[in-house]
């Protein structure tokens, strides 16, 4: 299937992936972050990108320096972050859910010459940087420049350099090349996940994080229409679902908890428009498969994968088996995979997964030493521990660095939570650990019960030492409303953490 042009004269560039479409009427954008929705062709959008570019190349933006975009979702984002592309410059995104210092750094880190910024999170960019503000007369400015060709660069020049979230430290930048952000395009949109150029699709997680960049571009190449939230809100999304009939969703587990959740809202829509789900980015459970197909009874849901610095790996079998329902997937052709012992380099299974591919970051940025900590003679070590079935579909078993030995066992989070999630009684569970001088690390749980639920502390801690290792049982249940997001939409595990061990009494 064509997706549009992928090169230039002399090279490739990431921002082309739009330009098939230009001239056939299409629609790209119905922008629901104003007052009001708006429509945008794609004819509009590709002057627009063409005129940032020469926007910003009239700012002295030349090949290679930083612009980042401090903003919620928009479709001016988007035109945005194709432009700097398109200009051969380098989009770093910010998450603007991170704090003052750790923004401030990532700012110096990756010596960001300009920031485009909206009013929520102006003050967000230090004001060392030239800030443009979206919508005011700098901006206009830039969209009256003279349009700007894309540039041709080479497969490994940096297209976007985006920063981990940091919870376990300073955030690093990630550096991915136009020619790996058109390999994982090339493999979305022609490995079994979106085969019809007449989707259209809902984003609504933020454009600073992978998954709704990759889902806008997956789209943008194949000329289809996405539905554009400025930010997730549950019930606003599973309205935008209905009113607008969308055919494919996506975002983490996390945010399809909490629509899950509203059942009142979900009797009165109409949602069988969407025939098509990935749910990725974080652990899901069967129980919670079920509960959201209930949901969507009509749509195919698949379990994704993908990691910052490594975006395509799975699709469907070759031989056209069934796919597990939590399944990460099937390796792509296109791609090389291990699971390897991390203690010992050895193939293992389950193990540790490591993927090469075109696809694979050029780096981490100013952190050689990570870099070839993370990066084997192009194999990148994800830290992801996995497990390949009988038939050779990969499933999540954890992190190497969340798995914590509670008296001498090794036990995951992501196991107990999948246990605990199978209570019919549990909707969302989230484990993490607390320290204890006999054991070393005890697991507890922090647990949405389902509506009308009335399930106690003690009965959940015995329904799981019943059904599970008695060993990796939580020794402490704390029911909760609702589970935290980090900025990146996924559970907040780091300040849960903070939270067990100021609640857990031994």
């Amino acid at each position: 299937m064509s997706t549009g042009a992928t090169g230039t004269a002399g090279g490739v560039n990431l921002a082309t992936i739009i330009d098939g479409h230009v001239g056939q009427g299409k629609l790209a954008f119905i922008d629901l972050s104003g007052p009001t929705p708006v429509e945008i062709g794609y004819d509009a959008f590709a002057d627009r990108c063409a005129r940032l570019a020469g926007g910003l190349a009239g700012l002295g933006v030349r090949p290679g320096d930083r612009v980042a975009i401090a903003s919620d979702n928009s479709a001016d984002y988007a035109a945005l972050y194709f432009a700097i592309c398109r200009a051969g410059a380098v989009t770093v995104p910010l998450n603007t859910k991170l704090g003052a210092d750790t923004l401030a750094y990532i700012v110096d880190d990756a010596g960001v010459r300009l920031a485009v910024v909206d009013d929520a999170n102006a003050d967000r960019v230090p004001d060392t940087v030239r800030r443009i503000r979206f919508g005011s007369a700098e901006w206009d400015a830039l969209l009256q420049a003279d349009p700007a060709p894309a540039l041709g660069l080479d497969p490994s020049a940096v297209a976007v350099q985006m920063y981990t979230s940091g919870s376990t430290g300073r955030p690093k930048g990630v550096l991915l090349s136009h020619g790996s952000q058109l390999f994982t395009v090339e493999q979305y949109t022609s490995g079994g996940f979106f085969m019809s150029t007449d989707e259209r699709i809902l984003v609504s997680a933020p454009m600073y994080h992978k998954n709704a960049m990759v889902q806008t571009k997956v789209n943008l190449a194949l000329g289809g229409q996405i539905v554009l939230m400025a930010r997730f809100d549950a019930e606003a999304y599973l309205r935008a679902v209905a009113d607008h009939r969308v055919t494919s969703l996506t975002g983490v587990p996390t945010m399809f908890a909490l629509m899950t959740a509203r059942t009142d809202l979900l009797a009165t829509l109409d949602l069988s428009s969407v025939r098509r789900m990935m749910i990725g980015s974080a652990p899901m459970t069967e129980g919670f498969f079920d509960e959201v197909q209930q949901c969507f009874p009509a749509a195919a849901i698949t379990n994704g994968y993908g990691t910052t610095e490594s975006i395509a790996c799975f699709g469907p079998h070759p031989d056209g088996a069934p796919r597990p329902k939590i399944a990460l997937g099937y390796p792509l052709p296109t791609v090389e995979v291990r699971l390897v012992d991390p203690a010992t380099g050895a193939d293992a299974n389950p193990g540790e997964f490591w993927i090469r591919s075109r696809g694979v970051m050029n780096g981490y940025h100013n952190l050689p030493a990570v870099t070839a900590e993370r990066l084997t003679d192009g194999w990148y070590h994800t830290g992801d521990v996995m497990e390949r079935d009988a038939e050779g579909w990969f499933h999540f078993v954890g992190r190497v660095d969340d798995m914590f030995v509670c008296g001498g066992e090794n036990v995951y989070p992501g196991d107990v939570e999948q246990l605990l999630e199978r209570h019919p009684e549990v909707h969302q569970a989230a484990v993490v650990s607390v320290a204890d001088e006999l054991k070393g690390a005890l697991p507890v749980a922090f647990v949405v019960r389902a509506a009308g639920s009335a399930l106690t502390e003690d009965a959940l801690r015995a329904w799981s030492i019943e059904h599970g290792p008695a060993y990796a049982h939580p020794r402490a249940v704390w029911f909760v409303e609702e589970i935290p997001l980090a900025g990146t939409a996924k559970i907040d595990k780091t300040s849960l953490a903070a939270e067990a061990r100021a609640r857990f009494v031994r």
